[in-house]
């Protein structure tokens, strides 16, 4: 609702892009939502919009973007020209002002504290455009900071709501974004009435179809947090089985299916759900974000040390799953990596691998000092 973020190059010009991936979903939903920087565009460089089902338009200029449209225009034609945001996979923006792309990059580099200050300062700079692409990012990273850090939560909050205070009748792109955000900020805090409240415009499909489905896959999630694995499974098995479902939401859905087999401790059947769902996926359209499959192989490692019930080998094969999770996570997959370590130094204890289980706790103090498996 894991993000992948790339700078390119154009050939004509050598004008780097950024690339935004629509739509990934939240736990790692945060970090894609970084990559789509709404901004403004230079003469020198041209816009991209990649659609499903079609022609990508290149080197076009996008006038505006929201979560019904996305308006274009050719080269040397004056009228502008529109297309659906359905059928928007992704968008190229070229140009991203500087104090904006510092915050963005620190955000990405899981430098929380930098990107606050700097997207809190974006925030009021530049064209509308630019402003309500910081004050998104800003309330994204002040969530990123309370998932580390409960105390921030309601800071997160209050971004988000000014944000859509501000920016929900203008029908901005990032508004859908913005209240999955809202929902899990309320998750975390335990406020499930208003983590689902949260989600009900995109639900009722006000925001369009594509969202629908992501309304769905985060009720499951507040179901999911609440361990009523029977009704979030239900959901979960729901967006995952739509055939409208892209790659990375079937992903997610998949993830949240098997969490819920961990929960009911169906420990084969979890890890069945994330071999072939996920890690073995043979499809070629389907593109698996590095987060999805980190926790995929942290699934499966909980999996092998559920069902060890003592087990040296079953034990030492979670261990080696734990920490293939902490090598595919990447910096911005921070509280996956940690609940690697963690899980990895509790799989250690088990095997009385004291040396191993300093090692973990060393590692895990180094690489996230901040998160919550580090308590």
């Amino acid at each position: 609702m894991p993000v992948t973020m790339k700078d390119e190059m154009m050939k004509s010009g050598n004008c780097p892009i950024l690339a935004f991936h629509a739509p990934r979903w939240l736990s790692r939903w945060m970090l894609l939502f970084l990559a789509s920087a709404l901004v403004g565009h230079s003469s020198l460089c041209a816009d991209e919009i990649i659609v499903t089902g079609g022609r990508n338009y290149e080197g076009v200029t996008i006038m505006s973007a929201s979560w019904e449209q996305v308006e274009y225009r050719l080269p040397g034609v004056s009228k502008s020209q529109k297309v659906s945001s359905d059928k928007v996979l992704e968008l190229h923006f070229s140009g991203e002002p500087t104090t904006l792309s510092r915050g963005r990059g620190a955000l990405e580099q899981g430098d929380l504290a930098g990107a606050v200050n700097s997207l809190k300062s974006a925030s009021s700079q530049g064209s509308d455009r630019h402003r309500a692409n910081a004050s998104y990012l800003h309330a994204v990273a002040l969530l990123r900071q309370g998932q580390q850090d409960a105390s921030k939560i309601p800071l997160a909050m209050a971004a988000f709501d000014a944000f859509l205070a501000q920016h929900e009748s203008k029908k901005d792109f990032y508004v859908p974004l913005a209240r999955l955000g809202l929902s899990t900020a309320y998750k975390i805090s335990g406020k499930w009435s208003e983590a689902e409240q949260s989600l009900l415009p995109l639900a009722r499909g006000d925001m369009g179809k594509r969202w629908i489905l992501g309304g769905t896959l985060g009720r499951a999630e507040v179901l999911l947090a609440q361990d009523n694995w029977t009704e979030a499974r239900e959901l979960f098995s729901s967006v995952a089985n739509d055939s409208e479902a892209g790659a990375s939401v079937g992903a997610d859905a998949w993830l949240g299916y098997a969490s819920c087999q961990l929960g009911q401790k169906q420990w084969s059947s979890a890890t069945d759900t994330v071999r072939q769902k996920v890690l073995e996926n043979r499809d070629r359209n389907a593109i698996v974000s590095t987060a999805a499959r980190a926790k995929a192989w942290l699934i499966w490692g909980r999996a092998s040390q559920g069902q060890a019930a003592g087990d040296r080998t079953q034990l030492q094969w979670a261990m080696i799953r734990y920490f293939r999770a902490a090598v595919v996570a990447t910096a911005g997959d921070g509280e996956i990596l940690a609940e690697s370590l963690f899980r990895a130094k509790s799989a250690a204890k088990e095997l009385g691998m004291n040396d191993r289980v300093d090692e973990l706790s060393q590692r895990l103090q180094k690489l996230v000092p901040n998160s919550v498996w580090n308590q």
